[in-house]
């Protein structure tokens, strides 16, 4: 049998003495002399180019810990900043820059006014946007409950520029977002399945699946079999993943049942709909005058 001539051996050992070995390195915490690991290959020793070996005082095996949790949490903050470009990427292929017009853009939380009858919902809102992390479903922990915002009120009162400003903060930290009205988010559909290019699936699954979904003026849309079917699809899509939605209505539950259900239809799917944003989301009621009446 031939012998084996590569082996381990450590700096320390006084056979290695004449291959030049590595200077010990006291330890950060202890002070305990810390050895480089060297592998002997035929005629010489080739010592390991990472250094000493950790040494296995408390302080120094707690210290490895945090640092092996911080390089963990910075290849997954990595990954998921790849994946969200990835996903940004699809979002301007198939639905545009996020869905957003130039004045939804202009509506961010330095820009809202704050008055007596606002204050909460702006409180609220400005939370919500700061926390957003926490409102996203991770494996392996609790479900996160009621992780959306359904936000109604009268016309004029600022639910738009509040749902639209938690977008803006969002998209300037790299998060997809897609956020637009009702009515242009069903009209995007119709038109992206016209393409030949992009497969119904993958219109709708951006919906579904993206980070934040944010539906302006819900109700607002004609009730058609076809309009209606697709925002429950839409809808429970999210709900089953556990993902966040922001919605705005000046509807309160039975006008909206209402207003989603189609003429000559019934109202299950719109009641299902209101029934999963309800137990999707919590709800900021607003009040106050009328900004557009101000002007």
């Amino acid at each position: 049998m031939t012998e084996d001539l590569t082996k381990q051996i450590m700096s320390n050992d006084p056979s290695a003495a004449p291959y030049n070995p590595p200077d010990p390195v006291p330890c950060e915490y202890c002070g305990a002399p810390r050895y480089t690991m060297g592998i002997r290959v035929g005629s010489r020793i080739v010592w390991a180019p990472y250094g000493p070996e950790r040494c296995t005082c408390p302080e120094a095996v707690a210290a490895h810990k945090r640092d092996e949790a911080e390089r963990l949490a910075n290849e997954e903050a990595i990954k998921r900043a790849k994946e969200a470009e990835r996903l940004n990427e699809r979002i301007r292929k198939i639905v545009g820059e996020s869905g957003m017009g130039e004045r939804f853009l202009r509506r961010t939380f330095e820009t809202f006014q704050v008055t007596k009858d606002n204050r909460k919902a702006y409180e609220m809102a400005k939370r919500y946007a700061d926390n957003f992390e926490d409102m996203l479903p991770k494996r392996g922990d609790p479900e996160p409950g009621r992780n959306g915002l359904f936000i109604a009120g009268a016309k004029g009162i600022g639910k738009t520029h509040l749902a639209a400003a938690i977008a803006n903060q969002l998209m300037s930290q790299g998060v997809p977002v897609v956020c637009m009205t009702m009515i242009d988010l069903l009209e995007r559909i119709k038109r992206t399945f016209k393409r030949e290019d992009i497969d119904e699936s993958s219109v709708l699954d951006i919906y579904k699946t993206v980070p934040l979904l944010v539906i302006d003026d819900i109700g607002k849309e004609p009730a058609t079999e076809w309009a209606i079917s697709t925002i429950y699809n839409i809808i429970n899509g999210r709900y089953e993943a556990y993902l966040p939605i922001i919605v705005t209505t000046n509807y309160d539950d039975a006008s909206l049942i209402k207003r989603l259900t189609p003429e000559n239809g019934d109202s299950i799917a719109a009641e299902a709909i209101v029934d999963r944003l309800r137990e999707m989301c919590q709800g900021i009621v607003m009040s106050g005058e009328s900004w557009r009446s101000k002007r």
